[in-house]
């Protein structure tokens, strides 16, 4: 069931693969969703030549008991990739990081982005692989799937924007991917595909219908967030996104890989196992002193999360020009953004 306008489709084919021509890094983070695996396919049929690496957790560290029984675990970047990895006989790093380890880079990647934001879980896994590539044969450049999914509909929040193109012009001067500023930290050259010029007009011509479809319920939701939602799972058909992407996908992988359900980062890595052992390193002063603070926090392992950061000698940036206080933290937000990187808190 093809609703998804073909102009669409051989649209943002046609704009890929200028992209992906102009653009050749030496290094391909690979998460296994359909964007960076779409990128790795594109490139392998036009001949050039590139490494991959895909991190995650351990699988001995145990994850949170409501990630324990779902239809598709977290932390299943790494079997993705191997799928892709063989399918594309692709040169390819997997790295399974300890918990000490996956720690040890959380607290990099905090310093590094001045940040206790709860989502700089998903950094996780960016900041070990591009610190385990750095020795790689003179390597200088890397790319990414960086920014599919806030281009081509891949949230949940898509739906809240019924002129999407206007949406996505409004959004593009703002865009930039964290994994930029952790590259250029590690002196690697980041490049991003899905923000060439062509594609991103592309993008700009899309509309609800060309990003979001429903389609039959098949095997897998979605999204991961989707498993949590009886209404979503117990529906005949479901509502996806990032549908005109994963046209272009099935052009160029199997299937399967194409629709790879949504997976955050933290979840695909299995980072989000962290968190009850960041929720463990509260005690009583700690607790008291971060209650005193007057923040405010999603959950115990945000919590710990800022008390570690604080004992790394972490503080809160000041606003400067262009920047608001945020209403959480009173860190410096860009004007016109709604979520502070500092904090985390959505406006």
């Amino acid at each position: 069931m093809n609703d998804t306008p073909t102009r669409a489709v051989d649209a943002l084919e046609s704009a890929l693969i200028t992209a992906t021509t102009e653009i050749r890094p030496d290094v391909l983070l690979l998460g296994a969703g359909v964007d960076s695996a779409l990128l790795a396919a594109m490139w392998t049929k036009q001949g050039h030549r590139f490494r991959t690496i895909t991190v995650g957790l351990d699988p001995a560290v145990r994850c949170v008991p409501a990630h324990t029984y779902l239809p598709y675990p977290c932390n299943s970047d790494l079997e993705w990739a191997r799928r892709v990895a063989e399918t594309l006989n692709l040169d390819w790093a997997p790295i399974a990081l300890s918990l000490r380890d996956a720690l040890h880079y959380l607290d990099m990647v905090m310093m590094q982005q001045r940040s206790f934001d709860l989502g700089q879980l998903n950094n996780i896994a960016l900041y070990a692989a591009l610190n385990r590539a750095t020795g790689w044969d003179d390597r200088t450049t890397f790319a990414s799937g960086d920014d599919a999914d806030g281009l081509f509909g891949g949230y949940l929040n898509a739906t809240e924007h019924a002129d999407w193109g206007g949406w996505v012009r409004e959004r593009i001067p703002h865009i930039d991917p964290p994994v930029r500023g952790i590259g250029e930290a590690l002196n690697w050259q980041p490049m991003f595909p899905y923000l060439h010029r062509d594609v991103l007009t592309v993008a700009e011509s899309l509309t609800q219908g060309d990003i979001r479809e429903s389609l039959p319920v098949g095997s897998l939701p979605p999204s991961f967030m989707d498993q949590f939602d009886p209404t979503s799972l117990d529906a005949t058909e479901r509502t996806w996104g990032k549908v005109v992407l994963r046209r272009v996908g099935e052009r160029y992988l199997p299937r399967e890989l194409a629709w790879r359900p949504k997976t955050d980062l933290q979840f695909g890595s299995g980072m989000c196992a962290l968190e009850p052992h960041l929720a463990k390193a509260l005690n009583v002063g700690t607790r008291m002193q971060i209650e005193q603070t007057g923040m405010r926090f999603f959950n115990d392992a945000h919590r710990g999360l800022y008390s570690r950061y604080r004992s790394l000698g972490g503080v809160i940036p000041p606003v400067s020009e262009g920047q608001v206080a945020c209403a959480n933290c009173g860190g410096g937000v860009p004007e016109g953004k709604r979520h502070c990187h500092t904090c985390g808190w959505w406006e």
